[in-house]
């Protein structure tokens, strides 16, 4: 039985007594890719040619880049209605180990959070010190920002690691909770720290570490196919990762969240900034050459951690 067989090994990750990684979605949802023979007509019949579902949401994205990458992770957040039962069965036989709570209403449709502090509830099981946390994407319809605020906190004060990809209000709260790894792209860096959005390094390592000034431990900027720019405050110099040749996206949703399931699986197995650096770049671009949301093999990414280049800021 695959839920039995879930419930084993969370059992023997608590009694291993290892660190976990947790994501955190929030907002949940299930993803349709569908593709199309000719261009797009508006008003008119477009007959697809394949159409793949895929269980969604940020966080969820990240635990399935871990579980590409040959890692492991424990997905929580809120599930609701048959979409959440179909995501929840989708996850299970992926084998990627989850413990959402059950709310009235259907996922991404009508959802209503009634108590946040279920979650808060649930999470008593994993904040163990070094256990690190991923909370990513929007939060749903009712969801106060003051509990956005005690998600971080609360993990932040149980001496677990903080990786944060969020926008706008979100991502000023967490700031202001210290978290170790904050993941925007160019834009929301700059709507962040009130600066115009660009992809010249120079100007980006400018904005990143205004954004440690605001609280964030380490920042990874996603540069599309640019690569990525890393600033942290116990690293003496930045640094710009590319690659050459340069990779073009295909699919290109879905590839920050890549990244941010390959920085948390680097932080989990102790490897070296520059080593996270190179790692989220290439799991981003090595994403891009997929379609959807799929997430690149160990292998593929590999391959592209070959041609990555690093400049140092």
């Amino acid at each position: 039985d695959v839920y039995k067989r879930q419930a084993a090994m969370r059992e023997i990750l608590f009694q291993e007594g290892r660190p976990m990684i947790i994501t955190i979605t929030l907002n949940a949802a299930l993803d349709r890719t569908q593709r199309i023979e000719h261009p797009l007509q508006v008003g008119k019949l477009n007959r697809a040619v394949s159409s793949h579902l895929e269980p969604g949401g940020k966080g969820i994205n990240v635990s399935r880049a871990i579980k590409a990458l040959g890692g492991s992770s424990i997905a929580l957040g809120f599930s609701a209605g048959t979409n959440g039962r179909i995501m929840k069965d989708m996850l299970t036989a992926a084998d990627i180990h989850h413990d959402f709570v059950d709310i009235a209403g259907q996922l991404r449709v009508n959802t209503q959070i009634i108590d946040a502090q279920r979650l808060l509830d649930r999470m008593e099981n994993y904040l163990d010190e070094g256990n690190i946390f991923v909370l990513s994407g929007s939060t749903p319809p009712e969801f106060p920002l003051k509990n956005y605020r005690k998600l971080c906190k609360t993990i932040k004060k149980h001496g677990c690691k903080l990786i944060i990809d969020a926008q706008g209000e979100l991502l000023q709260e967490a700031l202001g909770c210290e978290p170790d790894f904050v993941k925007p792209n160019i834009f929301e860096l700059a709507e962040a720290v009130g600066d115009k959005p660009s992809a010249d390094p120079e100007v980006v390592v400018h904005s990143a570490r205004k954004m440690l000034d605001m609280g964030a431990k380490a920042v990874c900027v996603s540069m599309g196919q640019e690569g990525a720019l890393l600033t942290a405050k116990d690293e003496l110099e930045s640094l710009y990762v590319t690659t050459n040749p340069k990779i073009y996206d295909e699919g290109a949703v879905g590839t920050g969240d890549a990244m941010v399931g390959a920085i948390a699986n680097a932080m989990h197995a102790g490897m070296k900034f520059d080593e996270v650096a190179r790692y989220a770049v290439a799991m981003g671009r090595a994403c891009a050459r997929l379609a959807g949301t799929e997430m690149a093999s160990l292998k593929k990414v590999y391959e592209v951690y070959e041609t990555t280049q690093v400049y140092v800021l």
